[in-house]
This record gives structure tokens, sequence and C-alpha cells, in this order.
């Protein structure tokens, strides 16, 4: 697939904030099961690293970004490097979240560039679909493809980031134009993850887009509409807006003036709530 740089757009940046969502839950995910912290500042960073991701689940990102960077703190003072790599990687996560992605880059390739440590190869990983991600919201579709490529390499054969990495190629797609590529990934991405919600329901809002793109409303408007589902059972704003979105979109190519009006109104009262 060709790629190329160009101008980044508000869709672009909300695509991105969404699969960046994923990660999280993804990240959350693989690290509860690792071994229990001893050391009394192992506990504490621990601790801060849970009110953390509390905070960053209830929408609070500036409280989770200064939890997360208290637990970075005590895990670099102690070299506990699965804590250094975890915090680094929720840390940029909430740094984006706040809008401040030169600072998240920074993090990002701190952990990305450390040949003094041995982070683990899913952390590294992690750490790659973030830097792709943000080099997509900066409109640099080449690089977010080469880091794509890069988190492959680490991840290894069972990889629990295959179905992001697979959304994040359906993204540089539509920052692409190409409609048939954007399908092509949203559909291996539905058929990998019908067990995780969050990335199935992006997984259906990359197939409703690349649909758009090809002209085909109809099958647009229901893939939307079934994301738009997914996406209120789980009570999240940003989602449930770029649903209604799409099925405007979809409305408009139908020909359906009022009702395509009707979901924007609809979706620019989730957006008056300044809630993501």
């Amino acid at each position: 697939m060709a790629t190329s740089r160009r101008k980044g757009n508000p869709d672009m940046e909300r695509w991105c904030l969404l699969c960046l969502m994923l990660c999280h839950a993804l990240l959350l995910a693989a690290c509860s099961n690792g071994p229990e912290l001893r050391s009394a500042r192992a506990m504490q960073a621990a601790e801060f690293n849970q009110r953390g991701e509390q905070a960053f689940h209830h929408g609070d990102y500036q409280r989770a970004s200064a939890l997360y960077e208290r637990a970075l703190q005590l895990d670099r003072a102690i070299e506990h490097e699965d804590g250094i790599a975890i915090n680094t990687l929720n840390l940029a996560r909430a740094e984006q979240m706040l809008g401040q992605t030169a600072q998240a880059e920074y993090l990002l390739d701190i952990l990305l560039n450390d040949k003094a440590l041995n982070f683990a190869p899913a952390f590294v990983a992690d750490g790659a679909v973030q830097k792709a991600l943000l080099r997509l919201r900066a409109g640099d579709a080449e690089k977010a493809a080469f880091w794509l490529d890069y988190s492959e390499s680490r991840c290894g054969a069972d990889c629990k980031l295959s179905g992001v990495i697979a959304n994040v190629r359906g993204a540089i797609a539509l920052h692409l134009n190409d409609g048939a590529q954007a399908l092509f990934w949203g559909e291996r991405a539905t058929a990998a993850n019908r067990d995780s919600p969050l990335e199935y329901a992006n997984a259906l809002r990359l197939q409703a887009a690349g649909r758009l793109m090809l002209k085909e409303p109809d099958a647009a408007m229901l893939m939307a509409g079934q994301a738009l589902l997914i996406d209120k059972a789980q009570g999240l704003p940003e989602k449930i807006r770029h649903d209604l979105e799409l099925q405007a979109q979809a409305q408009e190519q139908l020909g359906h003036a009022e009702l395509a009006a009707q979901y924007r109104e609809r979706a620019g009262r989730i957006l008056a709530t300044g809630l993501k």
C-alpha cells in the first residue's frame, strides 16, 4: 500500500483517540496477570498506577497523568522494568488525551530508544502502536506504517495488539482515501476480535467509513448502527458521536437530508457535553 504525508484532520484525530483508548484497555488486561509486587515502594507505585487507571477510566486525564507520573518516578527509583514500561505508556496515553502530543511522543521515544533496560516485547510493541497513532495524527502515513511494522515484529505470533494494528492500518487507508483497503482491514479486524467489544466496534466503524468511500451507504448505515449499540452499552460518548456522524453521512448519500440532519443534531448534543 502506497503511503504519503498529508495534513491531519479532525476525523483522523478522533479515530486515533478511539484506537488509543483500546490500546489502554488491552494493556491493562495484559498487565493484570503479572507477579505480585512486594517491596514497599513497588506497592506504592502500583497503588498510584491503579488510582491513575481509575482516573483515566472516568475521563479525568489531568489527574491520571499526575498519578502515572508519580508511579513512574517510584518505578524508576527501584528500577522496576515492567513498571517503568507500563507507566511510561500510560502517561503517554494520558498526555495524548490532554492534547499534549509532543510530550507523549517524547515519552514514547524514551521507551522505544532505551538501550540500557530490557523491556518486554509486548510493551515495546504497544509503544510502537502509540507512536504510529501519533504519526498518523500528524498526517505522516508513511511513518505510521513503519511503526506498525515494527510493532508487529516485536509483538510475536500471539500478538494481543493484532486487532488494533489492523484497525490502524485501516485508518491509514482512510487517510489515503482508499476505501477498499479500509474495508479490507476492517473486515480482518472484525473477524479476529468478536470477543472484544471495543475492538469489534472500532472495526465496524472502519468498515462503515470504507463503505461510505465506496458509495455503499446502506451497508455503512448498518455497520455504524451495530457499532452504536455496542458503544451505548459501554457508555462511550466520543465513539457514540462518531457512530452518529457516520450514520448522518450515510443518510446524506441516500438522499435523506432530514434524517441526516437529525443524526448530526444528536451528535452535536453529545459534543456539547465535552465528554469523551
